[in-house]
């Protein structure tokens, strides 16, 4: 890459972002009454079905014949997700023929050695009287570059020749993924390795240099370690965890801990479910993550300058330690883990804030409901509906405060209890971390919310009136039952704006906390809020539960590199931050293929310049094939990432 080729042009996006709900989602397949019995699909007979797809499909990749090969998958949808092992990329293809002619494109550019072998014994589910399947295990390897992949089928009957015809199955979703590189399996023992002394030394040469020391970029310091790849990270906090500490007093986790680990050291036993993390839990794991694996950690620290050498594929960045000129970092690799929509807090601008005689605060500087009782408040008013804004509600009326939600509009609700089933997340309380990740991190997204939706349209339907005395009280609430909800799009595209149900509902239902629905702050007045329907509402303290407004990783890369290094001014081979940030993909949000844009992937215009970011559960499968990537392109190994979509005809 050279500086000559163009950033993304001002006011437009690379990826294009789509619609998940609208542009990616597809109706699920439903399959006809009486195309097979589930009775009769017991003990080996979902393995012998599998063997024999497995076989047509080894057989249509050898042909080389696109129509063979597309025979193999179901006719009327088809997925291929890939993670790195075909494309080195991130893809999902739909359509038959499409999926055949990239599949066989791409067998021969990594050169697939063999045939693709099943694994274990494959299983049958019935999900409803109109979807069930056989999902299988396959792996496979390649030899440019030597990688170990595995992967999933999941197959479809098909009965041909009408109801009397014999049945078929035809593969629905394929989902591949590199398992290990050969020549450098992932090895935990390399974590014991002692750390580099970074005492005294003005200049350090790394692979790779990190920035941010929370959960993403130690998980990334640990997997790289894991590949014998060494890394450096910074982070501007004192100390290890100060990002979670710092937070306010009664933050717990919405979801189980087992779906919150980090690679290779769980939480310990007592933390486990039912038990959920608080702050302090985490900041003290990854305090001991960092010290028991031995990563290169500098504190109290953040970047002056950077500037990346296109032309010998190096970074320099310069750095400021607690304010004074700090060490030069020279690395191969960037990568920025200071997380997405959680550093710059959002506050909407209404009219007339020098009328208002209480106290303002978002809720990045709330800590306890304790501290306002000491500064004489005795009502507080939140903005906002989300997670946070519960848990705060919570801590202000435990604390006897007169509270009140303001809740701008309809805000998606569902129970913790659905969280837990063990068809979703709860599945890792259920079974090997591992497995779970697999379970729940391979599928296309274009179907892995349409399953999650149903799971919990299901589990609603059985209590249709959950919510009901929350509606009456004036709360505008959506529950799972709303066919307009969906927990992909807030995760994927939203970044939140749900709540997890921990019981901060029924205090309003109860009419213990007051709650002024459909309804937008618009100014203060001296002892409060003007709303956007003419009324007004009293209050010592408003916190602003209102999110973050740091999404465009492209504005925060631009602040986060610094100035540029005034010794690369004149050199042309040297991009600026500048010219960095506006060559990044756009980031968060999917693309039409479903993909999570700009993240745990290379970038189209900028290379050697990486994104991790996500909840921790996507931090922690991610890192991996990220890692897997970043090895890849330092052994000189790493494929152009594959982005061609073959025409579907």
């Amino acid at each position: 890459m050279s500086p000559a080729i163009e950033a993304t042009p001002p006011g437009t996006e690379w990826p294009p972002k789509a619609d998940l709900r609208k542009d990616v989602y597809r109706p699920l397949p439903k399959i006809a009454p009486g195309t097979v019995d589930p009775s009769t699909l017991t003990g080996d007979i979902p393995t012998t079905q599998a063997k024999a797809v497995v076989y047509a499909f080894n057989k249509a990749l050898l042909s080389n014949d696109v129509e063979k090969l597309a025979s193999c998958f179901y006719t009327e949808q088809a997925f291929w997700r890939d993670i790195v092992a075909l494309t080195s990329h991130l893809r999902t293809f739909s359509m038959s023929n499409t999926i055949a002619a990239a599949l066989l494109h791409t067998k021969d550019l990594r050169g697939v050695s063999g045939n693709v072998n099943l694994v274990g014994k494959a299983h049958f589910a019935v999900i409803s009287p109109v979807m069930m399947f056989i999902d299988c295990g396959i792996s496979f390897r390649t030899s440019s570059p030597a990688l170990s992949c595995v992967g999933k089928m999941v197959l479809l009957p098909v009965r041909s020749e009408g109801a009397a015809g014999p049945v078929s199955w035809k593969i629905w979703v394929l989902s591949t993924w590199v398992e290990n590189i050969v020549q450098q399996p992932e090895d935990e023992k390399l974590l014991s390795s002692p750390s580099r002394s970074l005492e005294g030394v003005d200049t350090v040469e790394t692979d790779v240099f990190i920035v941010g020391a929370g959960t993403s970029g130690l998980m990334t310091a640990a997997r790289l370690k894991a590949l014998n790849v060494e890394s450096v990270v910074i982070d501007r906090n004192a100390e290890i965890g100060d990002n979670w500490t710092h937070r306010y007093d009664c933050l717990k986790f919405h979801v189980p801990t087992a779906n919150c680990e980090m690679p290779y050291a769980y939480y310990k036993k007592e933390l486990q479910s039912p038990n959920r993390l608080t702050k302090h839990d985490v900041a003290e794991h990854l305090r001991q993550y960092a010290t028991n694996f031995h990563l290169n950690v500098i504190l109290s620290t953040t970047i002056h300058s950077s500037s990346y050498n296109s032309s010998e594929g190096k970074w320099t960045i310069k750095l400021k330690t607690d304010g004074s000129q700090g060490k030069t970092i020279i690395s191969k690799h960037f990568v920025q883990a200071t997380g997405i929509g959680s550093q710059k807090p959002y506050l909407p601008s209404i009219e007339d804030e020098h009328l208002f005689k209480g106290l303002s605060l978002h809720s990045a500087n709330y800590t306890n409901a304790q501290s306002l009782s000491k500064q004489g408040v005795k009502s507080v008013t939140v903005i906002g509906s989300a997670n946070t804004a519960f848990d705060i509600m919570q801590d202000c009326y435990k604390a006897g405060l007169k509270t009140t939600m303001v809740a701008r509009s309809p805000t998606y609700i569902f129970p913790y209890e659905y969280v837990m089933d063990p068809h979703g997340i709860g599945a890792y309380d259920n079974m090997p971390l591992d497995l779970a990740d697999r379970l729940l991190n391979t599928f296309p997204l274009a179907l892995d919310g349409q399953f999650s939706h149903g799971l919990f349209a299901h589990l609603a339907s059985q209590e249709p009136d959950r919510y009901s005395a929350l509606a009456r009280a004036g709360f505008p609430v959506l529950d799972s039952r709303d066919p307009s909800v969906d927990i992909q799009h807030h995760l994927a595209e939203r970044g939140g704006g749900h709540y997890v149900d921990v019981g901060g509902t029924q205090l309003i239902a109860d009419g213990k906390v007051a709650v002024r629905g459909r309804v937008e702050p618009v100014g203060y007045t001296e002892y409060g809020l003007r709303l956007s329907d003419d009324s007004q509402l009293d209050t010592d303290a408003v916190i602003w539960c209102t999110g973050f407004a740091d999404k465009d990783v492209r504005a925060t890369a631009a602040e986060l590199l610094g100035v540029a290094d005034a010794d690369t001014i004149n050199n042309d081979s040297v991009l600026n931050p500048r010219e960095i940030a506006a060559r990044l993909d756009a980031t968060w949000g999917v693309d039409a293929e479903g993909e999570v844009r700009g993240v745990w992937k290379r970038h189209l215009r900028m290379e050697n310049y990486w994104v991790m970011g996500g909840v921790i559960q996507h931090q922690r499968w991610w890192s991996r094939p990220m890692a897997q990537q970043i090895k890849l392109a330092l052994e000189g190994i790493l494929p152009p990432a594959y982005r061609d979509t073959p025409d579907s005809k």
